[in-house]
């Protein structure tokens, strides 16, 4: 088994950043035109991350990093189900993956475990995006162990006591060093977390705000 030795430094894995789901596949925009808002809003090596695992978007993948890096923005991807990691392709520069429900339970964590277990994880910077459910002191020292980051769902249309802070806090109760907020932003106007822009926080989904 490999673990990935966790060097703990307080940062957050990347710049700004967005999800995509839909976008590509209902025509709202080309990866292209993506690419080039995405250099606008979040600067030179924010991040593009491309769902892989629903929309059939692997048919948009050469030309998601391809436009990603024509214009500065880093091209990466996300899961929604967890063990789904494992597919990553090999030319993405990071990886997130969803890990919703209980912390050291069946579901999310149970397959990012086994892909860190089987020595499966892929080649690049990772990170999970998690509401923490019901998460205990030491469930997550596996995933700190291997690199994971951790991203919060920030999701204030949801719980209004989801504020970064709160979620930072139970991050480092956890034991992650730094954590970085995503943004929920289908159910919740953009004003409602321009408070919380010193956070570099990741936008959730870029299909509501691209413009």
């Amino acid at each position: 088994m490999r673990w990935r030795r966790s060097s703990r430094l307080s940062r957050v894995p990347f710049r700004r950043g967005g999800y995509i789901a839909w976008g590509y596949r209902n025509g709202q925009f080309t990866p292209a035109q993506l690419a080039i808002w995405a250099r606008v809003r979040y600067g030179a090596g924010g991040g593009l991350a491309l769902e892989l695992d629903d929309f059939d978007n692997r048919d948009f993948w050469a030309e998601h990093v391809a436009a990603c890096i024509g214009h500065d923005v880093v091209p990466g991807c996300w899961f929604t189900e967890g063990y789904n990691i494992v597919t990553t392709p090999a030319n993405a520069q990071f990886s997130i993956a969803e890990l919703e429900g209980r912390f050291g339970g069946p579901g999310d964590w149970e397959g990012i475990n086994n892909a860190i277990t089987w020595d499966q994880l892929p080649d690049c910077r990772l990170a999970i995006v998690t509401n923490f459910s019901d998460a205990q002191t030491g469930e997550a020292d596996a995933l700190i162990e291997a690199d994971f980051h951790c991203q919060t769902e920030a999701y204030l249309g949801d719980n209004p006591n989801a504020t970064p802070s709160n979620l930072d806090h139970k991050a480092r109760s956890l034991g992650w060093d730094a954590s970085q907020p995503v943004f929920g932003l289908w159910n919740a106007p953009e004003a409602l977390y321009t408070p919380y822009a010193q956070w570099q926080g990741w936008d959730y989904l870029v299909e509501n705000v691209f413009r």
